[in-house]
């Protein structure tokens, strides 16, 4: 599994690279301009001139936050952030055919005082759509997601560090088919009434396995609870994505966010598994920008463990970013 998240890093990577023949640079020049919007991701853009089928490019920043402290009697400590990011995008149109690609990159550490720096931030996303489509606003669509991290993950405390996820674990995938309805350019709603998850972790820690969803409680024979955990779990459902992008104020604040709801067809159906995401980004100078981020998560199935080592009820996650950034658009 791991070799395959690499190769699907590699070739999303890589896509913006191709040389497509027939195309001018001109061209190509125009059209990748008029796709672009103040340094937000662009990978729902396409070109309007029939001769581009590829439109390719992306952005990559570097944001960071710092503290320094001096005989300082108020009391403090030092603190350090970095948090580099890329994002890419490669899309084909040709007739009423459409193929969308892009890959979201993050990573960010935070160090204070004479701690070893830690994560607080780990991301990789890589999503492929085919769309076919059959009116002026709808489009037949069949797609493919996967979500993952880099490295293990600790939550931190004042008197223990326990890893609570690890390398490519869990490893998210999901492969959906249905029709995709797009009012505008800046708006997709994709309805797919078939969707099937499947989730892994290479791990044998049980609360890795626990965070990840694939742990389960059963009643032996005295009636007690007893956990069975596991390395995968397949669930077959219904899903709906929402996207939303745009930009105000002259192009200098662009905002992009999206929901995804899952519901599970075969297990409780009626808990619906959330993932949103909410991206700004405010253009202070040219290469310069002041950043926002917020997600939420929710899955009922992931019940992380409680200090005792008992499964606990599914919670709603809950993050938040700002910061400054300095980026470049390509």
């Amino acid at each position: 599994m791991k070799r395959i998240v690499i190769i699907l890093i590699i070739v999303v990577g890589w896509l913006p690279c191709v040389v497509v023949p027939g195309q001018d640079d001109a061209a190509i020049k125009a059209a990748k301009a008029a796709a672009a919007y103040a340094g937000l991701r662009q990978y729902q853009k396409f070109s309007t001139v029939d001769s581009i089928r590829w439109i390719w490019g992306g952005d990559a920043s570097l944001s960071f936050a710092s503290t320094a402290l001096t005989n300082w009697t108020g009391g403090g400590e030092d603190q350090i952030a970095v948090a580099p990011a890329v994002n890419l995008f490669a899309n084909y149109k040709k007739g009423k055919w459409t193929w969308e690609n892009y890959g979201m990159f993050n990573y960010s550490i935070q160090k204070n005082g004479e701690r070893k720096a830690v994560k607080n931030s780990d991301n990789i996303q890589i999503n492929t759509k085919l769309g076919h489509q059959v009116s002026p606003k709808w489009f037949y669509t069949g797609s493919f997601l996967a979500r993952t991290q880099f490295s293990p993950g600790y939550k931190y405390s004042a008197t223990d560090t326990v890893k609570v996820s690890d390398i490519f674990a869990p490893i998210s995938l999901y492969l959906s088919i249905g029709m995709d309805y797009r009012p505008n350019k800046n708006i997709s709603v994709a309805i797919s009434p078939l969707m099937g998850k499947a989730t892994f972790a290479n791990a044998d820690d049980i609360i890795v396995l626990s965070n990840a969803g694939l742990v389960t409680t059963e009643k032996d024979a005295t009636g007690a609870d007893v956990k069975i955990p596991s390395h995968s779990r397949y669930e077959l459902g219904g899903g709906l994505v929402i996207s939303m992008t745009g930009n105000i104020f002259k192009n200098k604040l662009s905002y992009n966010t999206q929901m995804e709801l899952f519901s599970n067809y075969t297990q409780h159906p009626e808990n619906i598994d959330v993932t949103w995401w909410v991206t700004a980004k405010y253009k202070i100078y040219k290469n310069i920008s002041a950043d926002i981020r917020f997600d939420l998560l929710f899955d009922d199935d992931k019940k992380p463990t409680d200090e005792n080592g008992q499964l606990r009820g599914a919670k709603v996650q809950m993050k938040s970013y700002a910061g400054v950034s300095v980026f470049y658009q390509f």
